[in-house]
């Protein structure tokens, strides 16, 4: 077995499952098979993936042992964003910007939306100018942009929804070293992902029950619906289009309105696809309560390899963390904080601020960074992810 680059994989060459937790090589392709196609090593890269173990006595690729040393790929690493030259900055800093701007972009989606309801074409400019605040934000700092989509109320579902996949979608492809040209285009595929739902019936859209056969079928036209009404606008990309109307496709075929499977998915569709799921299972709406995040999340990753590209719900869950930046936690110390920042190198530790006693009594504001401490000598891990209602604590108040 054979560690190598996975810029330097060949077609032939026979991947390895080496065993390893994804949790602790979040950069380490392990799906075992011999790789049959260019395009299946294209997927590998473009799923942040940078390294991979090879079986040299496997597979029909036989000039493995003439390969040189391991190489670094950039893909898969935050800092191998092209384009970008922006300082990060502490949570506290890039809050009030990240404020602004997503105050900006929630109002652009009413508007675009509602007239969409109207018959009106979006001001595709204007999105794109807040896709690149969006995208600025993220590079200072991610968790200020990513907190901010679990801080509204559920009664403008359909605006934040559009706004909270473009962050998150953001967030993602920047962690999987998109480009910035990448991006913009996932941005704006964020936004108006869900744009054809302004041409489905208002009692099938909010409908707070199972929806029939009969209104299903009418609810799968919305991703076509969205990129009908995108190239009437006619300044959408075509990256932006194939994210538009795949982002409800899945990797085992069963998704709609195409019904295409695997590769045939459009990159930007399998990142919006996650950010997408993710909203919506920790949403709250008028007629259901949010998911906590991180049972959002260990369901999502029940469905990778069905519902998603093998390796972007790990990746996700890398990016996001397993407690997502506004969680509220109880330590082994048996105090409580909010999660404060994410940590992609080690999730499980995270950085966090004690906000509670253990006897649940408030207590002056501590910030502990949970991998510090480990590496110190100190294992303080956290224990449960609780409700913070349950305890009266609004974490945003220890974001802002």
């Amino acid at each position: 077995m054979k560690k190598i680059a996975a810029a330097q994989l060949k077609v032939g060459m026979f991947v390895v499952n080496a065993g390893l937790s994804w949790m602790d090589y979040p950069y380490l392709y392990q799906e075992e098979g011999e790789l049959t196609s260019s395009e299946q090593i294209d997927a590998i890269l473009e799923g942040g993936y940078a390294e991979v173990f090879v079986d040299p006595g496997r597979g029909s690729y036989l000039g493995l042992k003439d390969e040189g040393p391991l190489e670094d790929s950039l893909l898969g690493h935050a800092d191998s964003l092209s384009g970008t030259q922006l300082k990060k900055i502490n949570l506290v800093e890039e809050m009030g910007r990240a404020r602004k701007i997503y105050a900006d972009s929630l109002q652009f989606a009413r508007e675009f939306l509602q007239g969409a309801r109207m018959g009106y074409l979006v001001d595709y400019t204007q999105s794109e100018r807040l896709v690149e605040s969006v995208i600025d934000s993220v590079v200072r700092n991610e968790d200020a942009m990513v907190s901010l989509t679990k801080l509204r109320s559920f009664d403008e579902y359909s605006y934040t929804h559009s706004i909270n996949v473009a962050v998150l979608a953001v967030a993602f492809g920047k962690n999987l070293g998109l480009p910035r040209d990448r991006l913009r285009a996932l941005g704006s595929a964020g936004i108006f992902h869900d744009l054809g739902k302004s041409r489905i019936p208002e009692a099938i859209l909010n409908k707070p029950g199972k929806l029939t056969a009969e209104e299903f079928e009418v609810m799968k036209s919305h991703p076509r619906f969205g990129f009908e009404l995108l190239v009437q606008q006619g300044s959408a990309s075509d990256q932006v289009l194939l994210g538009v109307l795949q982002h409800h496709e899945k990797f085992n075929g069963k998704g709609y309105p195409g019904g295409v499977s695997g590769n045939a998915i459009s990159l930007l569709a399998r990142i919006i696809a996650v950010a997408d799921v993710y909203d919506a299972l920790t949403s709250e709406r008028v007629y259901k309560k949010g998911m906590m995040p991180y049972k959002a999340l260990s369901l999502m990753y029940t469905m990778r390899g069905e519902d998603f590209h093998i390796g972007y719900v790990e990746r996700f869950i890398k990016s996001m963390g397993i407690y997502p930046v506004g969680s509220f936690v109880r330590l082994s110390t048996r105090e409580y904080a909010v999660v404060t920042g994410s940590n992609m190198a080690a999730p499980l530790f995270p950085q966090v601020t004690v906000v509670l006693t253990p006897g649940q009594r408030g207590c002056p504001p501590r910030e502990l960074d949970l991998d510090a401490a480990r590496n110190g000598g100190e294992t303080i891990e956290i224990i449960e992810c609780l409700n913070p209602r349950d305890f009266k604590i609004d974490p945003a108040a220890y974001l802002m």
